[in-house]
Order: structure tokens, then C-alpha cells, then sequence
């Protein structure tokens, strides 16, 4: 189990030193909010769908297969356990932040933060059985979310059908299942792209928290009760319900750290796409972010003993 624990304690330092170089990028206004917008479109649009595509770059294995089909229910569930909880707390309150708070609980930060801890300590694997979470988030996001933000329950198709994510997951399953993969040349450029992914998603997330000016933050009692419901609650919930519903090591692993990471980012996107209070929901994906390198570690380390510790790299 220590050997772990210093696995993910070093990454996440590797992470938060890469998030400081970009809050330096920024002060020393060398990436500016431009960049930093342009940025972010690539790590969702071309490098994060790299990373997804490279996972699934693996012969067909019935087992995995039905692992990561397995990933996909208890995703699933365990998103249903959290919007249910984020509804009993705030589904009927009055404030001005109550739908963004619900956003912020429930969706994590899982292609910036989880994708790099995912290949970090489970490898390709734990990439490939981690794209649950993520996909199983994005169409969430575009139905759940959307609807919940606008109050309506109108539903962009188009917008899930066609997010990067899930056409590259859709792409990674035909290649996983059919005979046929990506030629050399191709799979290393593929691959070449996918590693930007921990760098960029990183210098990214550096700039956000400069933006939204930690320190002031700190001083908001909000902030710290939807922190604790988004690092410990709703983490804790649902590995108490995927180790009562029996889930494999590897998929409870990979969903774990997924569901430990942060606020993602999305919930501050939405909230400016939907006017809603962007900026309340940028300050709790800062927060969420430096009391992350605490927390992950801590309830990824907790999983490892519930599961019995973490299978080997594949």
C-alpha cells in the first residue's frame, strides 16, 4: 500500500507543479485568457479523444470487454447516487448558486485531472475502463446538466452525439472490437498527442486557479461545505455503493479516481453558457483543486485497502 500512496502523492505533485508553471505562464501574462481558451479547446477537442483512442488500441478480450461494459453500469449508478444526493440537499433551495452548486458536486474533473492518475497507476487500463466515467459524465452533462441549468427539459442529441469524447470512444470500440487497428505511423502520432495531455491539462488548470483568485475564496463558508461534499461525500457514497454492488478491482480503481478528482471545469463552462453564476462555480473548481492533492491520495489509498490493493500496470 505505501508503495501507492507514493505513486499517486508524486504525481499529484508532478501535477501541482506543472498547475504553478502556468499560474506563472499567466502572471507573467505569457499565456493570456485567449491562449489559455485555445488551449482548453485542444485538450478537449483533439488530446483528451487521443488519449481514449490509444487505450482502446488493444486486441479483443472478452473479459475486458464485459469489464468495461460492467465500468459503464456502476458509472452510471454512481452518478444517479450523487444527483440524488445534491437533489435532497439543494433541489428545493432558494439560493441564487443552488444549480451550480449541484453541477459542481456532481461532475469531477475527470479528463484533466483522473486521466493522468488513471495512466499514472493503472496504465492503458485503467484509461480504457476510466472512459466510462468520463462518457457516462458528457452525456450527463448535455442532458442532466443542460436540463437542470435552463429548468427545461429540452435535450441537445446532436451536442452528445457530437462531443470529441464520445466519437472517440465510439471510434476506440470499433477498434477494440474489430480486427483491424491504427497503422504504426499512425498510432504513434495518435499517441504523440495523447501525451500533451497531463502537461497541457495542467499549465490549463494553473491558469483557472490564478484566475480565481484562491485566497479570497477561502474565505467563503459555501465554498468549504461543497468542497467537502465533492471530496469526501459523494466519493465515500460511492464506493460504499460500487463495494456493495460488487465491482471488480480495476473498474472500482478506475471509477474511484474519477469520482475523487476535483470539480471539473465543465460546470464553470455551462454556468457562463447558461448565464447562470460562472464565477461561483470557478472558485469551487479552484478550491476543489488544491484540497485535492490532500484528499485524492487519501481516499485513492482507502480504495486500494477496501479492493485490496492495485493491479498491475497494463
Amino acid at each position: 500500500m505505501g508503495g501507492t500512496a507514493s505513486t499517486i502523492i508524486n504525481q499529484i505533485v508532478v501535477m501541482f507543479l506543472l498547475m504553478f508553471v502556468g499560474h506563472l505562464l499567466y502572471k507573467k501574462k505569457i499565456l493570456d485568457d485567449g491562449g489559455t481558451r485555445q488551449l482548453s479547446a485542444l485538450l478537449l477537442n483533439i488530446v483528451t479523444p487521443a488519449v481514449l483512442i490509444t487505450s482502446y488500441q488493444r486486441p479483443f478480450d472478452q473479459k475486458e470487454a464485459l469489464d468495461l461494459l460492467g465500468a459503464f453500469g456502476f458509472a452510471f449508478v454512481t452518478f444517479v447516487v450523487v444527483i440524488g444526493m445534491m437533489t435532497i440537499l439543494y433541489g428545493k433551495s432558494k439560493q441564487p448558486y443552488a444549480r451550480d452548486a449541484r453541477m459542481c458536486v456532481i461532475f469531477s474533473n475527470n479528463g484533466f485531472m483522473a486521466i493522468p492518475l488513471l495512466q499514472a497507476l493503472l496504465g492503458s487500463q485503467g484509461v480504457f475502463l476510466g472512459s466510462a466515467s468520463i462518457v457516462t459524465a458528457t452525456v450527463l452533462a448535455w442532458t442532466y446538466g443542460v436540463s437542470m441549468l435552463r429548468g427545461s427539459r429540452q435535450v441537445n442529441f446532436y451536442r452528445i452525439l457530437m462531443n470529441p469524447g464520445t466519437l472517440a470512444l465510439f471510434g476506440g470500440i470499433l477498434l477494440f472490437c474489430s480486427p483491424w487497428k491504427l497503422p504504426g505511423p499512425i498510432f504513434r502520432a495518435v499517441n504523440y498527442l495523447g501525451s500533451l495531455n497531463t502537461p497541457l491539462a495542467m499549465l490549463v488548470l494553473g491558469v483557472y486557479l490564478s484566475q480565481a483568485k484562491v485566497l479570497s475564496c477561502l474565505k467563503d463558508k459555501t465554498v468549504y461545505i461543497l468542497s467537502f461534499l465533492k471530496l469526501i461525500v459523494a466519493p465515500l457514497l460511492s464506493m460504499a455503493v460500487l463495494y456493495f454492488l460488487g465491482a471488480e478491482c480495476t473498474v472500482a480503481m478506475a471509477l474511484v479516481i474519477g469520482i475523487a478528482a476535483p470539480s471539473g471545469v465543465i460546470s464553470a463552462m455551462m454556468a457562463q453558457m447558461f448565464d447562470t453564476d460562472y464565477l461561483f462555480s470557478t472558485r469551487i473548481v479552484a478550491v476543489t483543486t488544491l484540497l485535492s492533492a490532500i484528499t485524492m491520495p487519501l481516499l485513492i489509498t482507502a480504495a486500494e485497502f477496501l479492493w485490496g490493493g492495485v493491479p498491475p500496470l497494463a
